[in-house]
C-alpha cells in the first residue's frame, strides 16, 4: 500500500509578523489506514487538515495527496466537519446529493438518488430522506454529514472533531458505525480529536501534536484487534495505550514550560 497523504517539512504562519502556527510538520498516512491526531487546542490540528484539503497553502514544505501536490480529482477526498453544516432548506436526501450535483450532470439525478439512499443505509439511517435537518437529532445530523461524505465513494475522509458536540452514548454509537463502514467500504481516514479514548478506540495510529508552534511530538501504534467492541475500553491493554498517548502530551506540556 502506498501513501495517500504526505506532509513534508510544512510550516505555516497566518501573518508575516506572528509565530508559525505549524513548524516543520511531517506526516504520512498510508492507504487504508485510519489515523487520529490529538493535541491541545491551538496546536494546529484543524489547520493541518485544511492544508491537506487544499484550503490553505503552506509557507514552506510540500503536501501530496494521492501522490500529487494538486490532485486532478478532488472528489476522491471528502471532509466531515465538527458541525454537520447541512443546508437547512434542503431535505436529507438533497443534502446527501449535494456533492454529486456539484461534480456531475443533471441527467444523472435518478442514479444519484440510488447512491444517496445507499450512503444513508451505510450509516444506518432509514426513513429520513424527506425530513429537514431541524427535524433530526444531533447524532442523526452527523450521520447525514457522514453519508454526504461517502456518497461519491471518496477514498480519503478528513474528519475534524466530527463527534465533539455529541453525548457520550451517541458518540459511542457513531464510533461503531465508522468501524462498520470501514469494513464495508474501505477508505483512508485522518481524524482530529481532543478525546484520547476516542482516538485509541478508532485509530490504527495516534499522532500527538504539541503547540507554540504546532509540531509532531510522536506517535503510538494501536495494535488491537479490529473491529473493536466498546468493552475493549475497560481492558488493561487499552488503558496502557491511552497512557502512552498521555505521556507524549505531558512531554509536550513540560517542554513548553521549561
Amino acid at each position: 500500500m502506498g501513501a495517500v497523504i504526505e506532509v513534508n517539512d510544512v510550516t505555516l504562519a497566518f501573518t508575516p509578523h506572528c509565530a508559525p502556527e505549524l513548524d516543520g510538520v511531517n506526516l504520512v498516512v498510508d492507504e487504508g489506514e485510519f489515523l487520529c491526531l490529538v493535541g491541545p487546542s491551538g496546536c494546529g490540528k484543524s489547520t493541518l487538515l485544511r492544508l491537506i484539503a487544499g484550503v490553505l497553502t503552506p509557507d514552506r514544505g510540500e503536501i501530496k495527496v494521492f501522490g500529487e501536490e494538486k490532485p486532478h480529482n478532488w472528489s476522491r477526498l471528502s471532509v466531515v466537519p465538527q458541525d454537520s453544516l447541512l443546508l437547512p432548506w434542503r431535505k436529507v436526501i438533497d443534502n446527501v446529493l449535494l456533492p454529486l450535483e456539484l461534480n456531475g450532470r443533471r441527467d444523472d439525478r435518478e442514479e444519484w438518488k440510488g447512491q444517496a439512499q445507499a450512503a444513508l443505509r451505510l450509516v444506518n439511517l432509514h426513513g429520513v430522506e424527506d425530513k429537514y435537518p431541524h427535524q433530526l437529532s444531533g447524532g442523526m445530523r452527523q450521520r447525514v454529514a457522514l453519508a454526504r461524505a461517502l456518497v461519491s465513494k471518496a477514498e480519503l475522509l478528513l474528519l475534524d472533531e466530527p463527534f465533539a458536540a455529541l453525548d457520550a452514548l451517541t458518540r459511542s454509537q457513531l464510533h461503531l458505525e465508522i468501524m462498520g463502514i470501514r469494513q464495508k467500504t474501505p477508505f483512508t481516514g485522518l481524524m482530529v480529536t481532543h478525546n484520547i479514548f476516542e482516538a485509541v478506540f478508532l485509530a490504527d495510529r495516534v499522532v500527538v501534536m504539541g503547540e507554540k508552534p504546532g509540531r509532531m511530538l510522536g506517535e503510538v501504534k494501536i495494535d488491537l484487534p479490529y473491529p473493536r467492541e466498546l468493552k475493549l475500553m475497560s481492558r488493561p491493554e487499552f488503558a496502557a495505550l491511552v497512557g502512552s498517548v498521555q505521556d507524549l502530551l505531558a512531554k509536550g506540556w513540560c517542554a513548553e514550560h521549561e
